[in-house]
């Protein structure tokens, strides 16, 4: 019955059959890797590594290492059993000719020792955790993903609890009612400000993640509910595990795709290492010249990550990230030059290096991780002379060590505990002229803004942690978690925060389980909000969040899990000053900050800790692993609502209030060959502020704080497509795909801003359909 309703949910996603599968057993690959426990790290000797429906094969050696060689190209699944452990199923194995696919695999120990039963923990490794809202996805989930540009970010946010910026160029975490600053990035237990290129100072925003998809091996994120181990963020956490390189020899591999091209190396550090390398360059302005914009962002991006085996007991990882992004503007014509000068300049350098050392003890491990993020950025604002009004430049470096020990006390009871340390310089020079322009494009004197014309910063401080965790499996069925943590931000004049945090797993039999979460969140104010000096009064931004749910196999490979949550927002920053108390800077815009909204989504004004708010919602989530059923997918439907409280009393919706959010996306395989996926999304309009011709509105584009989000938009929708094409040759594989996005060319409603040079109102999507095609060689 479970594998008829497998073959329904394809129906329902609207996969038809077509096509004759057809073998390549003339071709064949190897699949290897290495096998530990999930909880100490250590290498498992034994473990059984089955080709499902084959009679291919592997045990792993006294290193925990397996190589099964033989293996058909195309996608297969891994059995992992091992007595003591819980079977796992892997899919989504990528078997070509030239490279060995890489396949790591950690198993989690049985709940009661002694006892030899089968425990399956099947293809959702996440379900058997105690943590809610937590989804993993494969790199090969993320390479599929129509309309994705195999973007990470990009994938995530079309997961339950995610809104919608349809604005279009923007890569922004909404979750589950919160802002886009409230998200913290991991990548191998290091810490990353933002994982994007042209990032918004303040938040976690920007228009395309720089991280390469290649360098990734899997990715876990979790929309609440998250642990003590996590801080400095109130929303959701997304956690990159990066992939091995090559260690038989040394490989390469071209990109070209419609928005860039790019080269990777990759290859061994003698015998026990290994790393891959990468550089891309984009090409944008194929596109924005196509649709008659007069600025082209383009940017170039590199990512190093190496693995080496110091001993078998000692691990070390190195990261090493630069991204580097500018706006070329076309200022040749009037035309341009009075569009342009409502766009701001976002030119920025980033350099992230770090590295993790990992000792493994036994009955545990102990994480050494050292890591340090720069980012310049350069604003500025021109009018249509090309007079400068507004330039910042700005500094900011954090050098973070962090220790983090767990220790397996029994088979039942696990402890995790840490502490870091945080240095955070910031430096900072913001000018503005006498005279700026404002929303309405008038020429007005900068202290009618509320903004001072000169702001300057250069400090140096910490912010600091302690936590600690304790995990107990009191039977077999139940399962809790409970820790606390300690924030300490010394730029504040209130500095300590402290955080209790708990979850629990109740599992009535092994396919139905109830989890639950509870705790407080806190996140330090952005650097760029206390460049003034005011602005240290302010208190770290509170979330008192609470989630329950289920989650309910429906077969090995298909999950339906609900969820509801609550988010209480205390401490939130409110303007101080009149024209500013109606915002709450959290729920402010994702763009850059500049003319179009009189310079507010930056925070150089003055605020105070009154605001606060409330989310809620519900989310239901269908999803189907590809098993012998070469088919896979997902559907979600989310609700939710939030609202929050201005200084001055005023309730307003939160600006990424989606109501609802409805997700549909699937593929097929059809063989080694050929695939084909296609994603639908529908949702409900945002809030926005009506815009108006000044002509007809007495000279005002907005009337503010009366109408502010006081409408909303048109409810939403688009499909796309993808089909991707392999060829498998001696020693190289090519691959092709074409991603059509928005595919019957619906042009959605989007915020309305005023053409200074039409003298209209704009709300309408300017890109419709638009095609992606690209080509990589792997040798």
């Amino acid at each position: 019955m479970m594998k008829r309703i497998s073959i329904i949910f394809a129906a329902v996603l609207g996969i038809t059959v077509t096509g004759v599968q057809h073998t390549h057993a003339q071709q064949t690959g190897v699949i290897q890797g290495t096998v530990v426990d999930a909880k100490t790290q250590e290498p498992l000797i034994g473990v059984n590594v089955v080709v499902v429906d084959t009679d291919l094969g592997a045990s792993t050696d006294m290193e925990g290492f397996y190589r099964i060689t033989g293996v058909p190209i195309g996608t297969e699944r891994l059995r992992f059993s091992y007595i003591g452990y819980e079977t796992l199923l892997r899919t989504d194995v990528i078997v070509t000719r030239n490279k060995p696919a890489q396949e790591n695999a950690e198993l989690q120990p049985q709940a009661v020792e002694g006892e030899e039963v089968v425990v399956t923990a099947g293809y959702f490794e996440e379900l058997r955790k105690a943590q809610t809202s937590k989804i993993q996805l494969s790199k090969e989930e993320i390479r599929r993903f129509p309309g994705g540009f195999e973007d990470v970010v990009r994938t995530v946010a079309a997961l339950p609890g995610v809104a919608i910026n349809n604005d279009g160029g923007r890569n922004d975490l909404l979750v589950r009612g919160g802002g886009p600053s409230e998200n913290l990035y991991l990548i191998n237990n290091i810490e990353i400000p933002n994982i994007n290129h042209f990032g918004s100072q303040g938040t976690g925003s920007g228009s395309l993640s720089f991280i390469n998809l290649d360098f990734v091996d899997k990715v876990d994120f979790s929309t609440g509910g998250f642990s003590a181990q996590y801080g400095d963020k109130m929303s959701s956490v997304l956690a990159l595990d990066m992939a091995d390189g090559r260690e038989d020899r040394f490989g390469s591999k071209v990109l070209v795709s419609a928005t860039q091209y790019g080269l990777n190396a990759e290859g061994p550090l003698g015998n026990d290492g290994n790393f891959i390398y990468s550089i891309r360059r984009s090409y944008l302005d194929l596109i924005f010249e196509a649709n008659g914009l007069p600025f082209v962002p383009t940017y170039t991006d590199w990512n190093f990550v190496a693995n080496y085996d110091v001993t078998p007991t000692d691990k070390l990882f190195v990261l090493g990230i630069g991204a580097y992004d500018e706006v070329n503007r076309d200022q040749s014509t009037l035309e341009s030059r009075v569009f342009n000068a409502g766009i701001m300049d976002n030119s920025q350098n980033r350099w992230i290096g770090g590295l993790n050392y990992r000792h493994l003890l036994g009955s545990g491990y102990l994480d050494f991780t050292l890591s340090n993020n720069y980012t310049d950025f350069q604003f500025s604002q021109v009018d249509s002379v090309q007079t400068e009004y507004f330039r910042s430049e700005a500094t900011e470096v954090e050098t973070n060590l962090k220790l983090q020990h767990y220790w397996r006390l029994s088979n039942s009871v696990n402890l995790l505990s840490g502490a870091s340390v945080k240095d955070v310089r910031n430096e900072n020079t913001t000018t503005f002229a006498d005279t700026i322009y404002n929303r309405n494009g008038d020429q007005v004197p900068v202290n009618s803004l509320g903004i001072p014309q000169r702001l300057e910063e250069n400090s140096d401080a910490f912010k600091n942690a302690l936590f600690s965790e304790i995990q107990w499996k009191i039977t077999p069925k139940l399962e809790v978690s409970t820790g606390i943590r300690a924030d300490i931000y010394t730029f504040l004049d209130q500095p300590w925060y402290v955080a209790p945090r708990f979850k629990m797993r109740y599992a009535f039999n092994e396919v139905f389980s109830l989890k639950s979460s509870a705790g407080i969140y806190y996140q330090a104010p952005s650097y760029v909000w206390v460049i003034n000096d005011v602005n240290t009064q302010l208190k770290a931004l509170r979330n008192n969040m609470a989630v329950v749910g289920f989650d309910y196999l429906l077969d090995e490979d298909l999950r339906l899990s609900v969820e509801s949550y609550y988010k209480d927002y205390q401490d939130l920053p409110t303007g101080a000053t009149p024209g500013t108390d109606y915002l709450v800077i959290t729920n402010t815009g994702t763009g850059f900050g500049g003319r179009e909204n009189d310079f507010q989504s930056f925070g150089y004004f003055p605020m105070e800790s009154t605001a606060y708010g409330h989310a809620y919602g519900f989310e239901l989530f269908l999803q189907k692993k590809y098993s012998e059923v070469p088919h896979y997918g997902k559907a979600s439907l989310t609700y939710s609502k939030s609202e929050f409280t201005a200084g001055n009393g005023r309730v307003q919706p939160g600006e990424f209030d989606q109501r609802w959010i409805f997700n549909l996306y699937g593929g097929y395989k059809f063989n080694a060959d050929w695939e084909m996926s296609g994603k639908f999304r529908f949702f409900t309009g945002a809030p926005y502020t009506p815009v108006y011709r000044p002509s007809e509105n007495g000279g005002e584009i907005q009337n503010l704080p009366e109408e502010y989000l006081s409408k909303r938009l048109e409810p939403g929708h688009h499909l796309d497509v993808r089909l991707n094409r392999y060829w498998n040759f001696e020693s190289w594989t090519f691959i092709a795909f074409i991603d059509i996005q928005n595919i019957y060319n619906n042009r959605i409603q989007v915020r309305p801003r005023y053409d200074f040079w039409e003298d209209e109102v704009v709300d309408r999507q300017g890109i419709g359909i638009l095609p992606s095609i690209g080509l990589s060689a792997e040798l």
